[in-house]
């Protein structure tokens, strides 16, 4: 009988719990495909994994399987019991285990005994003063009756530790301790806080930096003076973490301009009781150039293959960037095709005064292939989930680079912890008994997916809004007990206003038949009254939608949407309307389908530094229903990032829209619900929602069939979290309604057009404030071009979205 034994006291534990994997209530299934070699041919195979418990406390034993790499069918091995109790170990919710194997025909069948930790009994705070206990309970996510998780335990250690940082106590100190409780079966456990002195940062002062300026420095770091305008997070707060990366920022910085061994220091000087000056001390050293640059030890590849590549250049200064970046590319070049052992280190040596030489050495390591793809962590989330977005299976060459890419895209899922959380998310190779195969690690922690948010937001289009948002980002569709774990999309959202009422069920399967093809439907109701300016007319829409979208590469995708929906269109007739918006007056069955194409390369959605979107559609309308139009449409967004961190941004987007069929081929025959407007908020912002083209006698817009816009912004901050603005829009609606076409009852349609065909264009100042209860966009705009109703008064463009 062979077994393996591992057991420790909890605080001998400790550095390895702090740095395990995943937790145990997070723990998921292990799906694998493996390749088995002719040495792993005739080992031991486990027939039979039995998990007993020792004590009050019991666990899910499928749970402990799934965290467990001996499996049967899988040949038994010392490597894989001693991983696999290290890794229960990890979970932080045992306190002894046993693996033992006993032969049986066939092979062996292994035993896992558990003693577990049992649950939290009580929960206590020791030395804290900034926050009361009742406080820290609450923020923490660790309750009186949970297992004791040390995973989980940690993870509160550092949100105690936040707490206090972003107060200002940056020497605070915080442990944590498990001991009996006086409840069998239980633990006591106790956080004990030092809370040290409270620092906020008064002043940033650099010495000794001749040749590059403070301003140019101070822009560099993430420790900021405390002023009147950082009112939340950890701005102008003190953070020795925080300090300690500005170092490395500011020592990079003189090595990206040749000052190879320059050497950054600080200190602190107190101004008063709560504030400190944070004092950087610089020794620049000497300027180097590079006089050669080689690379040795390469084998497999030539050098003619890797030499293109390399940034570092003989002639021109030293650069710290550079360098890594070449690292990074001779590392990717290997790690791509194979050599996943492949390390790069750089050698610098003196080549006379203020040169010197850059020598790459390459240690190249063998070439290895995929044997297996284990997966763990997953409590709630299906294997195959996860497994989709791996661009690698068994098999394959072993490349580093497209394990990167797993990582993104499992950590974009945002199902999972990631980089700077309790336990993050990682794809990692890990050796074999197997020469030549290596296996891949994907470990994952769950975080919630699921939210309810409810509140108001504010625009100067529809008014005041309350809304409530139901989402689960991870929804399971045939999982009615928890509808959660199958990576599909479900929304439901309702908001209710003086002027609109929305309410809109979808649900969105992102891999469609099996493919990278995402299937929505959505049922959607849609009272508006915000579309006619002076309350002239109502719009309610009400149907279903179906669409696929299908990705191009990285950063494009098709889609196409298919919606029904019936529309009525109520005038009122008590507002005196035209003859033209009388005209508009009943109910329609529309049948359409879109098709749009979308290049994206904004580097943020937020807060758009570079990049761009381009878009481009079609539309067509009367394929059964009783709305026969079609329509187009093209444009894009470019941004660029200029010096003191400044946007110039440009947008444009060209439209149209004609009747076809029996309706004819003019705007008259295009109803009002599918016309082109521009003016408001989204376009030409100095001028009042849909004002800016075609009017009836009434100064009730009407739209056209053909729109232009363009507009160009830009954008500087201005202190934390709040940019200005200056921006120019210009834009015109055409239509080919004129004031003898249309007639009901003898009665012509109310006057002449007017601002038909005109160009508007207006300048303006903005606000961009991004605020922990949403964004908000201020914008005033000033028209430079008016007619009969449109005035030549600046407006006032408010966008507002908060969350309670």
């Amino acid at each position: 009988m062979i077994h393996g034994v591992l057991s420790s006291p909890q605080n001998a534990l400790r550095p390895l719990l702090v740095a395990a994997f995943v937790t145990f209530a997070s723990v998921g299934s292990h799906a694998q495909v493996s390749l088995e070699s002719p040495a792993a041919a005739g080992r031991r195979i486990v027939r039979q994994v039995d998990v007993v418990f020792k004590g009050a406390a019991t666990m899910d034993p499928a749970r402990v399987r799934a965290q467990m790499s001996t499996r049967e069918g899988e040949p038994y091995t010392d490597e894989s019991v001693e991983r696999d109790l290290r890794t229960l170990y990890a979970t932080g919710a045992v306190e002894n285990v046993d693996i033992q194997a006993v032969n049986v025909a066939g092979g062996v069948k292994v035993v896992v005994t558990i003693s577990g930790r049992g649950g939290i009994g009580e929960l206590g705070f020791l030395g804290n003063a900034a926050f009361d206990n009742d406080k820290l309970r609450k923020e923490i996510e660790v309750k009186v009756g949970d297992p004791v998780d040390d995973a989980k335990l940690s993870a509160a250690q550092q949100k105690i530790l936040e707490m206090y940082q972003k107060k200002g106590f940056s020497d605070v100190l915080v442990t944590y301790d498990v001991s009996p409780s006086t409840k069998e079966g239980f633990s006591t456990v106790l956080f004990k806080i030092e809370e040290g002195g409270r620092g906020l940062i008064g002043d940033i002062r650099f010495e000794g930096n001749d040749n590059i300026s403070s301003r140019t420095l101070k822009s560099k770091l993430s420790s900021k003076e405390k002023t009147f305008w950082r009112l939340w997070g950890k701005a102008g707060k003190l953070d020795n973490q925080a300090v300690l990366e500005d170092v490395r920022k500011i020592e990079q910085a003189y090595q990206d301009e040749g000052y190879v061994y320059v050497k950054v220091g600080y200190r602190r000087e107190a101004e008063s009781d709560t504030k400190v000056a944070l004092v950087f001390e610089i020794t620049e050293g000497t300027k180097y150039e590079v006089a050669a640059v080689a690379i040795e030890g390469i084998t497999i590849f030539s050098q003619d293959e890797l030499t293109p590549a390399i940034l570092t250049e003989a002639g021109f200064p030293y650069s710290g960037s550079d360098v890594r970046g070449d690292e990074k590319m001779i590392q990717d070049y290997y790690g791509s095709r194979g050599y996943a052992d492949a390390r790069v280190e750089t050698r610098l040596s003196d080549a006379g005064p203020a040169k010197l030489n850059v020598t790459y050495s390459v240690y190249e390591g063998t070439k290895s292939f995929i044997r297996k793809v284990n997966i763990s962590g997953n409590m709630k989330t299906k294997d195959e989930v996860i497994r989709r977005e791996l661009p690698f299976s068994p098999g394959d060459e072993l490349n580093t680079v497209q394990m990167e890419t797993a990582q993104t895209r499992l950590e974009n899922l945002n199902y999972f912890e990631t980089k700077g959380e309790a336990n993050p998310l990682t794809v990692r190779p890990v050796s074999t008994e197997v020469d030549g195969f290596k296996d891949i690690e994907v470990n994952v922690t769950e975080k919630p997916t699921g939210s309810v948010n409810f509140g108001a937001g504010f625009s100067s289009i529809d008014s005041i809004v309350g809304f409530i948002d139901v989402t689960q980002t991870n929804f399971d569709i045939s999982d009615w007990g928890d509808f959660r774990g199958a990576g599909q999309r479900f929304n439901m959202n309702i908001r209710y206003g003086p002027r609109r009422q929305d309410f809109n069920l979808s649900f969105t399967e992102p891999w469609f038949l099996g493919q990278k093809l995402a299937f929505t439907t959505e049922l959607f109701y849609r009272n508006m009254f915000y579309l006619s300016q002076a309350d002239r007319y109502e719009q309610t829409n009400a149907g279903l939608s179906l669409g696929l979208r299908k990705p191009i590469g990285e950063n494009a995708y098709f889609e196409t949407t298919y919606t029904l929906q019936s529309i009525d269109l109520n005038v009122q007739e008590d507002e005196d309307p035209s003859q033209l918006i009388r005209n508009e007056d009943g109910e329609f069955i529309q049948s359409k389908v879109d098709f749009g194409f979308v290049h994206d390369t904004r580097d943020s959605v937020f807060i758009t530094r570079k990049g761009h979107k381009f878009e481009a559609g079609l539309m067509a309308s009367g394929l059964g229903g009783d709305v026969e139009v079609w329509g187009g449409n093209i444009g894009g967004q470019q941004f660029f990032s200029l010096p003191g961190d400044t946007i110039l941004s440009f947008e444009g987007m060209a439209r149209f829209v004609d009747g076809w069929g029996n309706s004819g081929t003019s705007s008259s025959d295009v109803p009002i619900f599918e016309r082109l407007f521009l003016g408001g908020a989204n376009n030409l912002r100095g001028y009042d929602y849909r004002e800016a083209g075609p009017k009836d006698s009434t100064g009730e817009p009407i739209g056209g069939n053909v729109s232009l816009y363009a507009s160009i912004e830009y954008s500087f901050p201005i202190i934390e979290k709040v940019r200005g603005a200056v921006f120019y829009d210009v834009g015109y609606v055409s239509t080919d309604i004129t004031a003898t076409n249309a007639t009901t009852g003898g009665v012509k349609n109310g006057g002449p057009i007017v601002g038909d065909g005109e160009v508007y264009s207006n300048i303006g100042i903005g606000l961009r404030m991004f605020l922990p209860v949403g964004p908000i966009r201020l914008d005033l705009g000033l028209p430079l071009v008016k007619d009969d109703f449109t005035g030549d008064s600046p407006r006032f463009q408010f966008n507002m979205g908060y969350k309670f």
